[in-house]
């Protein structure tokens, strides 16, 4: 069974652990990791109180960063670790967190455009391709995903 708790102060070692496996093939495809990872630091960019912790029996495996507004939200990041991925978690995720903040109608998030994987995982919740940016710092493209959310009458 999964859960999605407030990222807590003592969970943050092991979360930032598991970010760092997770974004690994990224950095070493794109000489840099995702900007919410502060690598001289050693913590993550964005403020925790936007952090989760993504638990399985009681066992942190994963992390998202949400930010959501009124009827707008972004997911700044999630992650899975590697140990843990194919297992189904991050649909449940997703569908759970669009379940924690009910008043959001439109979701967005940014992905490496050359992520084939999770272009199709986005695809298959619902996300659809709205934009793409490429990074001054490293040149890697990324794809921005957008999904609305239907309200029932």
């Amino acid at each position: 069974m999964l859960l999605i708790k407030k990222l807590q102060k003592n969970d943050m070692e092991t979360l930032f652990s598991i970010a760092v496996r997770s974004f690994e093939p990224d950095y070493y495809k794109y000489g840099v990791y995702p900007p919410l990872l502060n690598m001289k630091r050693k913590k993550f960019s964005p403020p925790r109180i936007f952090g989760k912790a993504i638990f399985a029996n009681n066992t942190i495996v994963g992390g998202a960063f949400i930010l959501a507004f009124g009827k707008k939200g972004e997911i700044g990041a999630i992650f899975i670790d590697p140990n843990e991925q194919h297992k189904g978690y991050g649909k449940q995720v997703m569908i759970m967190i669009e379940e924690m903040y009910p008043k959001v109608r439109r979701w967005k998030l940014e992905t490496p455009g050359e992520s084939y994987g999770l272009h199709r995982f986005y695809e298959s919740v619902g996300y659809i391709k709205a934009g793409e940016w490429s990074d001054k710092k490293s040149g890697m493209l990324a794809f921005q995903y957008e999904k609305a959310i239907k309200t029932c009458m």
